[in-house]
């Protein structure tokens, strides 16, 4: 099974307490670890998080994005030995070079330590956009067709199909997500894994991401139950 999060309204919950940005972004990463426990606990085989987004990257403050730089290097990293205990491996999709370079190596080394583990597949959106993933396929269908096009345009277009187009994606190694859910009650995909979500199930809640906790989890779990799943038959 594969869940994913869109783990909106961290900001709209801070607020409403009046409290400083940095203990937002403090409370999402705790109810992030929460949230893995309980994937642990329900045998569940990759969960993915939307982490940040590439619009984020452009547009926020330095000051905030400098802070949840600074939570991937020490708290996110810091939790490789957690993750090693319990069998657990850390991906990522997106493009990483949009983020600064100790950011980068800090993500693609705890990738690297934990390849070997299969209980859980940790997946962490970063630096992602569908519209950005896009024009990356393109480019790298080209490049890596360059021949084939350059001698027969319609012949390499003719060996074009849904399967070899998704092997250009970030997500095309992972499982298409069983489960969609979306904290903080904006009733939208904002694209992400979307041309994997075919047959996905969608959970909207208005509960904010810092307080989705166990009973909202299971809440969200239980929609497979009644869903009547037919993937196009």
């Amino acid at each position: 099974m594969h869940l994913w999060f869109i783990m909106d309204g961290n900001r709209r919950w801070a607020k409403e307490k009046g409290w400083f940005k940095s203990i937002w972004h403090k409370h999402w990463f705790d109810n992030l670890k929460n949230i893995i426990d309980l994937c642990l606990k329900e045998g569940i085989e990759y969960t993915s998080f939307w982490t940040l987004a590439k619009n984020n990257i452009q547009n926020r403050e330095q000051e905030e994005l400098d802070f949840i730089y600074n939570l991937i290097i020490k708290d996110v990293y810091g939790l490789k030995d957690d993750f090693l205990k319990k069998s657990i491996s850390f991906r990522t999709v997106g493009d990483l070079s949009l983020l600064p370079i100790n950011v980068k190596n800090t993500l693609e080394k705890l990738t690297e330590e934990t390849k070997n583990w299969e209980k859980l597949t940790i997946i962490m959106a970063i630096g992602y956009g569908w519209q950005d993933e896009i024009v990356r396929w393109i480019k790298k269908f080209i490049i890596e067709n360059a021949e084939n096009i350059k001698s027969d345009l319609e012949e390499a277009l003719v060996s074009l199909d849904e399967w070899s187009f998704f092997k250009y994606l970030d997500t095309w190694d992972f499982p298409a997500p069983d489960l969609i859910v979306r904290t903080g009650w904006d009733i939208r995909m904002s694209w992400y894994f979307l041309y994997a979500s075919e047959y996905s199930e969608y959970h909207f809640t208005k509960t904010y991401w810092p307080d989705f906790w166990e009973k909202d989890f299971y809440e969200a779990l239980d929609l497979l139950k009644w869903a009547k799943r037919n993937f196009g038959k």
